[in-house]
This record gives structure tokens, sequence and C-alpha cells, in this order.
């Protein structure tokens, strides 16, 4: 890369492969979005861990993992090992601590920081001040997703040029490792590995084929539940793999999101709830571990609709009485991640530098979790510090003692 990343980056790390937390659940096995009854079984995506080389891309399909190299050729490559457990109790967040023109600070101490688990305080077991700039030996990753599976051809062509401009300008040079995914229907295509060099990104870019889907109503409620499905699914694979990386990832999505599902409203069963409240607390759960914060860059265009509908889900889902498909909305995963839902209109290249104002300095916080009174109990989080001109980005809650829970009995009270 001539950049000298390969020597700070751990070489070792480039050769595992991981299941996704959802996977590593088996009470999620055979679990289903119920408004697909033709389709696989959720748990078929989620079994797909991604495999890692040094270059190119790769792309995940089905319980086969398949490595394209430079030639075009295709080799399958070795299945994934099983996770480690979670390490007992300890939950360890992210913590950006911005100042009114929405820099990141630095020089905060641990005594500087109130974490509160259910508006309990409780007391730091760990803690590290991290500077997460791209020439330091803890920076922060950045992964650009391109969804091509709910844009269509214009916005794909738009992102594509305005993805080339960032990565260009001056002279390709990032100011962070940087990887690139896409979102596709015939699978997540990653390219393996970050670089500081724009142009080489780019070049591997434009050897990615469009792909495609009617994203309009016609193909009615299946058509969007399945690429709803697609979606989560590619997402929980990302997320697996940048949870075998070190340090603070920023993942930016280039997308106007997934489909919210939001006519189903009352129509939504047990079973169905169920599916979405797994996976809400499997990918909630899976992005805080992996030290993932989702973006959203909305490439959005007059005509459709309301682009800030999701901020009527933005409340946590403590059970699954409350669990809805808009719950699972790209934006409120971003936000609930502790990262934003940008909507700038065609300015991608905009949105792209707004989110990255939080690539810089963070905190790792680290402290004890009560004990839960039952499985899957929601846990929200506020820090707090006593600098009242700070503003604060970290996740919003967790979930303990996670298990995936069958449909309940009777009726569905909101």
């Amino acid at each position: 890369m001539g950049t000298g990343l390969e020597n700070r980056l751990d070489p070792n790390m480039y050769g595992r492969f991981r299941t996704s937390t959802l996977d590593r659940d088996p009470g999620l096995k055979g679990i289903m979005n119920p408004a697909l009854r033709t389709l696989k079984s959720v748990s078929t995506y989620f079994a797909v861990a991604l495999a890692v080389a040094n270059v190119g891309f790769s792309t995940a399909r089905a319980a086969t993992i398949h490595q394209i190299d430079g030639t075009g050729a295709v080799t399958q490559a070795a299945q994934p090992s099983d996770a480690a457990p979670i390490q007992g109790h300890r939950i360890t967040i992210d913590v950006v601590a911005e100042d009114k023109l929405s820099h990141p600070t630095r020089g905060l101490q641990a005594s500087d920081f109130t974490v509160l688990d259910n508006n309990q305080s409780q007391n730091l077991v760990g803690f590290r001040a991290m500077d997460g700039n791209g020439t330091t030996p803890d920076p922060v990753h950045i992964l650009i997703v391109v969804d091509m599976i709910n844009c269509d051809f214009t916005t794909v062509a738009r992102e594509r040029e305005q993805l080339g401009e960032y990565l260009n300008q001056d002279s390709g040079r990032l100011g962070h490792p940087t990887g690139l995914a896409v979102l596709t229907e015939s699978g997540l295509k990653m390219m393996t590995g970050s670089t500081l060099d724009g142009k080489a990104l780019m070049t591997n870019f434009q050897k990615v084929q469009t792909e495609i889907r009617s994203v309009g109503r016609a193909a009615g409620f299946y058509g969007a539940a399945e690429r709803l499905e697609m979606s989560l699914a590619q997402l929980s694979q990302l997320a697996a793999y940048e949870g075998t990386q070190p340090g603070r990832k920023m993942v930016l999505v280039i997308s106007p999101g997934w489909p919210l599902l939001s006519w189903a409203g009352t129509e939504e069963d047990t079973k169905q709830r169920a599916w979405v409240f797994n996976s809400i607390v499997h990918l909630s759960n899976g992005l805080r571990e992996a030290h993932v914060a989702l973006y959203c860059l909305d490439p959005f265009e007059l005509g459709r609709t309301n682009p800030f509908y999701y901020q009527n889900y933005l409340k946590p889902v403590a059970n699954i009485g409350h669990a809805e498909y808009p719950d699972l909305a790209l934006q409120v995963l971003a936000e609930h991640s502790g990262g934003r839902g940008l909507t700038t209109g065609r300015d991608i290249l905009g949105e792209i530098d707004t989110a990255l104002h939080d690539a810089g300095s963070y905190y790792e916080l680290t402290f004890e979790a009560p004990t839960a009174d039952h499985p899957n109990e929601y846990h929200g989080l506020r820090v707090k510090t006593d600098k009242p001109d700070l503003k604060i980005l970290t996740t919003a809650g967790y979930y303990a003692e996670t298990q995936a829970l069958a449909p309940a009995s009777g009726s569905i009270k909101k």
C-alpha cells in the first residue's frame, strides 16, 4: 500500500473469520421472518461468516464462504471456528465527547465521566483514552458500505461518483484506514483489509458490477420483507467481521435504509414480533461488542417517503410486545449504536465528511453490569461528564442475559 499501514495492523487478524452473534445463539436457529413463508430461514444468512485476506472483494453466500482473487478465480475458504464466549458481566462502551463545533475532545480522565445503567451510577473498572487518528497505533477504522439492495440505478451511480470524489481527494491520501463493502442481492461483497490509499480502494470498487434489485412497491409486502431480511443478514455479517478487528470502527452505510414495513402495523402477530425482538437484541449487542458505531448516510431525493419517519421508533424496545418492524430501521440501529442518521439530500460527499468528524479521540469505559432480573432485560445507558458543553455519543443500551424468545401465547397489547 505504500502507507506503512501494514506495519500497524496485526497481520494475523486478517486470516481469521467468525460467525456472527446471531448465529452463535442456537435458540435463534429455525426462527425466520414470518412474513417470508417461502424464503430460507434467517439462520441460513446468519450462519455465513466472512473470509478475510489482504486485497480484493469476497462474496459471502449461503453456508459457504468464497474468496475472489484479482484474476476472478473463486476458491472455497475454510469454515469459521466457534467464537469465544462473552467474558463475565463486564460491559465496555466507546464514548465520543464532542465540543460545540462537533470536534472530539481529548484529555478527559475517568473521573470526568459518570455511567448510568438504568439511571443507577456504575463504578468504572476500566478506562482508556484513545487518540483514534489515522497516524496513531490505535486508529478508528472506517468501513464504507454501498447498498445495492435498497437503492435504484440512478442513486447507485451518484454514490459511485461522489464516493470517487471522496477517495481521490487529497491525492488519494485517507485520514483513517478504510475499507469498502457492498450489499447486493447475490450476497455481501467486502474488500478485505483496510488501507490509507483511496485510489487503490476506488480501483477495487470499480471492479464491482452494479447489482440492482427492483425497489418499488410492485413486489408488494413479500418483496419488501425479503429485502429487509437480506439487508439485516448482511449487516450481521459485517458486524461479525468487524468483531474480529481491533479498536473502534465506524460503518458508514450509504443507503436510504431498508423497508420499514410500517404498513404491517397491528397485523404483526406474536411470531413476527418475536422475530423482530430477537433481531433487535442480537444486532444491538453485536454492534456494541464489535465496537461498531453505525451511520446511515441517506441519499435522499424529493418525492420519496418521509426520511425522518424512523424518529418515531427511537425509543428502545424493552420487550416483545413493543417490537415492530420499524424498530429495525437502519437509522434506528445507527443512533442506538452511538452513530448517526444523516440526511442532507444528494450531497453524499458532505455526509461522509460530517460523519468523519466523529473519527477522532474517544474513550473506552468498562463497568460491571448489574445482575439481570430476567432474560433479555434491557438496560438503558447514559454517560454524563462534568463539562456541560460536551455532547456524548455512545451506545443507547444493551440487553442482559440474552436468549432467543419463542412466540408468546395470548394477545398482544401495545
